[in-house]
C-alpha cells in the first residue's frame, strides 16, 4: 500500500508577504519529518478575482529553498508550455535536479490566461504544445550528454547537447489536468496527475479518465502517482465558514464548470447565462479569462443559485478540524496518494486562531501526523 504524502504550496504566501525574508521564513518553519514536499505555482499575473500581481519567479527560489531543506521534494504546481522554450526548461530542471539531489518533480499544465494574455504571450494549441514540450524535455534529459535532434510541429533542433545528465533516472512529470483531453494525455505520457478537483466525488469521476488512459497505453499504475491540489480552509466560526462557502460557490461556476453536469447541477438554461458572460461552459477554463473585472457576478450567482450551500460546505476542502480530517480521509480512500495543499486562511502578523499560521500548525502537528499514522 502506498503511504500518503503531503506537500504544501507556498504560492499564496509570496502574494502576501511584504518582504522576501518573511517568505523565506515560511520555508524554514516547514518540518521535514511531517511535510513531504514544497511546491510553488509558476505565476506571472494575478489570479482572478483578487490575487495581487506579487509573484517571485519560482525557478531561482527552488535553489534558495533547497539550501534550507535537505529531505523534502520540490515541485512546480504548475508551470505552462508557453513562457519558456522547452530546451531552456530542460536545462533549468536538470539543474534543479542536481541542486535538490534528485528531489524535483516537474509539474506542468496547459496554462492560464492571467499569465499570458496581459503579456502578449502566444497560447495557441496549448495541449498539443504541452505534449510536444514534454517530449522535448525527455529527449534532452535522456540524451546522456550525447547529441540529439528533434523534429516536431512546434520545436525543432539538431545535434543539441544537454550536460550533465540528471541525477534521477527519469525526472517525474506531473500534469495539472482538469479536462477530459488533458486527463487522457496524463495517462498516456505523465508520471503523475495533479488536478484541481472540486470534491472527492468529482475526483473519483475524473480519476476514471486517467486510469482508462493508463490502461489503454499499457502503463503500470504502480509507477504513477495520483495527486490532488486544492485550497484548504479551516475554521470553527459559522460566520467565517458561511463567507467562505459563498466564495467557493461563486468560484465553482468559473473554475469548475465541467463539474456541474456530473454533480447533477446542470440545466440547459445555464448555457445562455454563460454566453452572456462571453464563454461556452464546455470550454471555459483558466485559459479563457485573465481578469474578473468585466465578469458580471450577478450572472455567476444565477448559474450557481440552485446549488445548496450545504453541498458546497460538504464538498470543498473546508470546515472545522474534524470536517477537514474526514474529507482528507475520504479523498485518500478515493485514491489520492499525494496532496498539495495551499492554506487559504488569512495571513496576519500575529498567529491568532484560524490565521494562516494557526492552520499551518494544526496541519503540521495534528492533522497530517494523524493521517500518516493511519494511512
Amino acid at each position: 500500500m502506498v503511504k500518503v504524502k503531503f506537500g504544501i504550496d507556498l504560492s499564496l504566501e509570496s502574494y502576501t508577504s511584504k518582504t522576501f525574508q518573511r517568505y523565506r521564513n515560511f520555508v524554514k518553519d516547514i518540518k521535514e519529518e511531517i511535510w513531504d514536499g514544497i511546491w510553488l505555482g509558476d505565476h506571472l499575473g494575478g489570479i482572478p478575482p483578487s490575487s495581487p500581481f506579487r509573484n517571485y519567479n519560482i525557478w531561482p527560489l527552488f535553489s534558495v529553498f533547497a539550501e534550507l531543506k535537505s529531505k523534502v521534494q520540490f515541485g512546480s504546481a504548475v508551470t505552462d508550455p508557453h513562457r519558456y522554450l522547452p530546451q531552456i526548461m530542460a536545462q533549468i530542471v536538470m539543474t534543479l535536479d542536481h541542486v535538490t539531489n534528485g528531489r524535483f518533480i516537474y509539474g506542468i499544465g496547459p496554462g492560464e490566461a492571467w499569465n499570458l494574455d496581459l503579456y502578449g504571450i502566444d497560447k495557441t494549441k496549448p495541449i498539443s504544445k504541452m505534449e510536444e514540450y514534454i517530449k522535448v524535455l525527455r529527449t534532452l534529459w535522456k540524451s546522456d550528454g550525447k547529441k540529439v535532434s528533434f523534429e516536431g510541429e512546434f520545436y525543432k533542433f539538431k545535434d543539441a547537447i544537454l550536460q550533465p545528465k540528471p541525477i534521477q533516472e527519469s525526472i517525474p512529470v506531473w500534469i495539472g489536468a482538469n479536462g477530459p483531453r488533458t486527463r487522457k494525455l496524463t495517462g498516456t505520457i505523465a508520471d503523475g496527475w495533479l488536478p484541481y478537483s472540486f470534491s472527492a466525488d468529482t475526483y473519483k469521476i475524473e480519476m476514471k479518465d486517467v486510469k482508462n488512459s493508463l490502461q489503454a497505453s499499457n502503463r503500470n499504475l504502480e509507477n504513477f502517482t495520483f495527486g490532488y491540489w486544492n485550497w484548504i480552509f479551516i475554521h470553527e466560526e459559522k460566520r467565517a465558514l458561511d463567507g467562505y462557502t459563498a466564495e467557493k460557490k461563486l468560484s465553482m461556476a468559473l473554475q469548475h464548470p465541467y463539474s456541474l453536469k456530473p454533480l447533477g447541477f446542470w440545466k440547459e438554461e445555464k448555457r445562455e447565462l454563460y454566453r452572456k458572460l462571453g464563454f461556452e461552459p464546455e470550454t471555459l477554463s483558466p485559459l479563457k479569462f485573465f481578469t474578473a473585472d468585466n465578469i458580471d457576478f450577478d450572472i455567476v450567482s444565477q448559474i450557481v443559485s440552485d446549488i445548496p450551500d450545504d453541498f458546497i460546505r460538504k464538498s470543498a476542502l473546508m470546515g472545522t478540524r474534524e470536517e477537514v480530517i474526514n474529507k482528507l480521509e475520504t479523498l485518500i480512500k478515493t485514491g489520492v496518494q499525494y496532496f498539495v495543499l495551499m492554506i487559504d486562511n488569512s495571513l496576519r502578523a500575529k498567529p491568532k486562531p484560524y490565521t494562516w499560521e494557526h492552520v499551518f500548525q494544526l496541519l503540521s502537528e495534528e492533522i497530517i501526523p494523524y493521517l500518516k499514522e493511519n494511512y
